[in-house]
């Protein structure tokens, strides 16, 4: 079910629409009765300066969050076929996906198929023609008996009764087949190496069994085959859409609620919990690679979710060291702040080029150091020790293990041998090890010493 690539996977996620400054609206050609775009504006090579920061860093991945063509925001799908020409032409993000592959990065696409948007040429071929449309059947619910609060004279299924995403009918050949034939065309134009697959749970079980073995019959664009990552919408329990005939990865939103709870109630007993729960022996995604991070599109930023700031730099180190992959929205590892508001545009914002502070020396050492860790990026999970403010874990792999130990006290913390079995339980921490984060040489009999607000990454020699 594990894709190799994946489980060894730094992402960065980036919405093309907001970095590159796209206007928030698409404007209409009516001339143009395929898709109603105006003539391409190559924005979309502006993601070419990202290249040097994301090396250094340590990303070898980049998740693009929509950029097909679409009425404002990018999940209101106007043509499956065309990138969105706010960004560009076809051929313009194909020469941009071309230098990022060769420069090693793999891409991951995202692929919202349960709906499109109002100005889908072919709900507009519905609009248009009514009862006369041949598309009527690619749309699910339209009742020429009833209207909508758009007044198109007829109904329509709209997701969460939001009129602007009419939903696609995957049960109708003819659309799967149509969305199979562009994800043909994104990969001969694009070598894509993955789908995020959105809103997973609304989708008939067996449109996303045929496309995981559409998928898997693709070569994808660094080799392999495409992988395919659910995001599903509640975020509770992913295992159920992921097996070796759905999604092979998951967005990990529990685990960023409990991270961020933890850390802005100074308690991070239900983040514990979390990680033996997902990752522990007999954890429901152990054998899974799960997305973890820790703001996104849709999420406030870290920077501005972080009650106590002073904790921000602890989660960019912490991230790279829990099993799974970490993805970083991009801005976030210099420290950008936003929240949703009224609109999600405020998490979209634009930049010119990449920043590099503080903040990112942090997340770089980090993501480092899991580069160079099979424990890290491959590694079991098993929880050593936990109190209200404190977590000690161990990662293990191919002969290696690595210490993790967090503390989100201000003040230094010695970690109490505790024997027996159980809820703090602890045989204490022998031995000589290397911190991988500072670089520093530790020997530690038993007790030991927490610095205050640290991560450390303790590596036995």
């Amino acid at each position: 079910m594990n894709v190799s690539w994946l489980d060894g996977s730094a992402m960065y996620q980036i919405f093309p629409l907001g970095l590159c400054d796209a206007p928030r609206e698409n404007s209409w050609d009516w001339s143009n009765t395929w898709n109603a775009a105006t003539r391409p504006v190559r924005r979309v090579d502006r993601i070419l300066n990202w290249i040097d920061q994301l090396k250094k860093i340590g990303i070898n991945s980049i998740f693009f969050n929509p950029v097909l063509q679409s009425d404002t925001h990018g999940y209101n799908t106007r043509d499956f076929y065309t990138l969105d020409s706010r960004l560009g032409s076809n051929e313009d993000f194909a020469e941009v996906c071309q230098t990022l592959h060769q420069n090693g990065f793999r891409l991951v696409f995202d692929a919202l198929f349960n709906h499109v948007g109002r100005g889908f040429w072919a709900f507009r071929d519905v609009r248009n023609n009514m009862q006369n449309s041949r598309y009527i059947d690619w749309f699910k619910g339209i009742d020429f008996r009833r209207n909508t609060p758009c007044n198109d004279g007829f109904y329509y299924k709209a997701w969460q009764d939001n009129w602007d995403f009419p939903e696609l009918n995957l049960e109708n050949e003819e659309v799967v087949e149509h969305i199979f034939g562009a994800i043909r065309r994104w990969e001969d134009l694009y070598r894509f190496d993955g789908l995020h697959l959105c809103l997973i749970e609304f989708l008939p079980k067996k449109f996303i069994k045929r496309l995981r073995q559409f998928c898997s019959e693709m070569g994808a664009g660094l080799g392999g085959n495409i992988a395919i990552i659910s995001e599903s919408f509640d975020g509770i329990d992913c295992a159920k859409y992921i097996s070796s005939e759905m999604g092979q990865s998951s967005n990990n939103r529990e685990l960023r609620d409990a991270l961020c709870d933890g850390f802005n109630k100074k308690n991070i007993f239900e983040l514990a919990y979390t990680l033996n729960r997902q990752f522990g022996p007999d954890g429901i995604y152990s054998k899974i690679p799960m997305m973890n991070f820790l703001d996104n599109h849709n999420y406030p930023r870290f920077a501005s979710a972080m009650e106590h700031k002073e904790l921000i730099p602890l989660g960019w180190s912490l991230l790279p060291a829990l099993p799974g992959y970490p993805c970083v929205y991009y801005g976030s590892e210099w420290g950008v702040e936003g929240i949703s508001g009224d609109n999600h545009w405020a998490l979209r914002p634009a930049f010119e080029k990449p920043e590099w502070n503080g903040l990112t020396d942090c997340v770089q050492k980090a993501f480092s150091a899991r580069k160079n860790s099979p424990a890290l990026r491959y590694g079991s999970y098993k929880q050593i020790f936990q109190a209200k403010e404190q977590l000690v874990f161990e990662r293990s792999s191919c002969g290696e293990t690595i210490i993790v130990c967090l503390n989100i006290s201000e003040y230094d913390y010695k970690v109490p041998i505790k024997h027996g079995h159980g809820f703090a339980a602890f045989e204490g921490l022998y031995g000589d090890f290397d911190e991988l984060l500072s670089g520093n040489e530790c020997h530690y009999d038993g007790n030991f010493y927490l610095p205050p607000l640290s991560v450390m990454y303790l590596k036995r020699k």
